[in-house]
């Protein structure tokens, strides 16, 4: 019978809420609970975690040697992390009602820690995340047809008005296309002649 190994699992979350927590920093929000953000996106679906399993050792022989040798026989199967941004958004507050108070909230402190979560799960390193990336990504996906699709030019007018209900600012259209790009090395999203298409999930198998 496979044994799941939490102690591996419970890694990943400290992991996880490390990342939460620099998050926290960078956006002065230190006072906020990394470990209850985390268990907000657990119980939203916007992440997925499972532990890996382990065989149990199998004894090729009745000896001391064998015996002692824990690691005979012994097969890891891989857990599995999955990050869901649609499920995220969706269990974030209305952002209209909550528009006059989302700039300290923590939605945008959670869609910046999904962001900097998306980072590690896909290896990239060379994104910074911003707080304007969080609002685009925040403005598109509440905006976006079925098909998780919207047009280049409605998403900057959603993303601009959400950003001035936000930092009492408006953005350039240079500056929005520079968000799109970053967004786009990132994996979250991908630009195409259609327009935006917003990606719903990443997720990485880990064995340690």
């Amino acid at each position: 019978m496979l044994k799941d190994r939490n102690d591996l699992l419970e890694n990943k979350k400290a992991e996880i809420i490390s990342i939460i927590e620099k998050t926290s920093i960078s956006l002065g929000e230190e006072d906020i609970s990394s470990k209850d953000i985390m268990q907000s996106f657990l119980n939203s679906g916007g992440l997925l975690m499972t532990p890996p399993q382990q065989e149990p050792p199998m004894l090729q022989m009745m000896t001391m040697d064998s015996l002692s040798n824990y690691n005979e026989g012994e097969s890891i199967k891989p857990g599995n992390i999955k990050l869901n941004i649609r499920h995220l958004i969706r269990s974030l507050p209305d952002l209209t009602a909550a528009a006059v108070e989302i700039a300290t909230d923590i939605p945008i402190l959670k869609v910046c820690a999904a962001l900097n979560i998306w980072k590690m799960l896909r290896d990239i390193t060379t994104v910074k995340i911003t707080k304007e990336q969080a609002i685009v990504v925040m403005a598109l996906w509440e905006n976006c047809d079925q098909k998780q699709r919207i047009a280049l030019e409605k998403g900057f007018e959603c993303f601009n008005s959400l950003h001035k209900n936000i930092e009492k600012s408006e953005c350039t259209w240079e500056q929005y296309m520079k968000l799109i790009g970053d967004l786009e090395r990132l994996g979250s999203l991908e630009l195409d002649e259609n327009g935006i298409w917003l990606r719903e999930w990443v997720s990485k198998q880990y064995r340690r």
